[in-house]
């Protein structure tokens, strides 16, 4: 007869102290910084650590524009705005720690279609979102594309017009397969999702720390530094253009 015992192995955690994470948005309208710490391996709540009473000091070639106040659940905001091609800065100080980034505000994007389009690859149909961008003539570009799925983040990427500027770009994004759908997978789109997309024009920095984000599980590697101080996160000053549309299957275009 065999037998089999259960031992219970301890695993020591080496606690580390919990580092600042800075989201920091300015868009064309306003500046919005979001100010957290990392959560403990062995704390396994859901609670997320906002911070409160830092200073937040939004300014622009040495000029101070702004102290940004805070609101609540982590968020310092200001009725300030990028305005291009104006560099700008965050310093945050906080607990005796002094971090700070910059960003240059970039031009708006425009959008020249976006579609959903069936596509076979080795066999299987696969479902893809299909963003096409006009790029902006006379300098180097950087975007980010965000689609939300029903208020949620679903898919995202970035790229540059490198190998074709001033031409139209295209990203498609991987959504699902139709076996996906027939078999109701969680991710999979459904009839009536209501879709959002987001498009930046952001600097070369922003990319930079986005890209090294997109990689980072292939790459073993975690993402490029953004802030001075040894704080996480990134700063990124960018115009932004929505829209937004119901997903219907009906909809979809075939691509052979």
């Amino acid at each position: 007869a065999l037998t089999a015992c259960e031992k219970e192995i301890p695993i020591d955690y080496h606690e580390v102290d919990a580092l600042y994470v800075a989201e920091a948005c300015m868009t064309q309208e306003k500046t919005t910084v979001r100010l957290s710490t990392t959560q403990p391996v062995t704390d396994n709540s859901r609670n997320e650590h906002f911070v409160t009473g830092a200073t937040v000091v939004l300014s622009s070639d040495g000029w101070v524009l702004d102290t940004l106040k805070y609101t609540s659940q982590g968020f310092y905001t200001s009725d300030f705005y990028g305005i291009y091609p104006f560099t700008y800065q965050i310093d945050i100080d906080v607990d005796g720690h002094h971090f700070t980034s910059t960003s240059t505000m970039q031009q708006a994007p425009q959008v020249n279609s976006f579609r959903f389009v069936w596509k076979n690859v080795v066999g299987e149909r696969f479902l893809f979102g299909d963003l096409k961008l006009q790029d902006i003539t006379g300098e180097n570009n950087c975007y980010f594309m965000h689609i939300y799925r029903n208020g949620v983040g679903y898919r995202w990427a970035v790229m540059t017009d490198e190998h074709s500027p001033g031409q139209e770009l295209q990203q498609l994004f991987q959504c699902c397969t139709q076996r996906d759908m027939n078999k109701n997978e969680d991710d999979a789109l459904r009839d009536g999702d209501r879709i959002e997309v987001e498009v930046r024009c952001i600097d070369r920095l922003s990319y930079d720390y986005l890209y090294s984000m997109q990689v980072m599980d292939n790459a073993g590697t975690n993402p490029i530094q953004n802030w001075t101080g040894g704080c996480l996160g990134y700063f990124s000053a960018y115009h932004v253009e929505t829209f937004s549309q119901v997903f219907h299957l009906t909809d979809i275009e075939e691509e052979n």
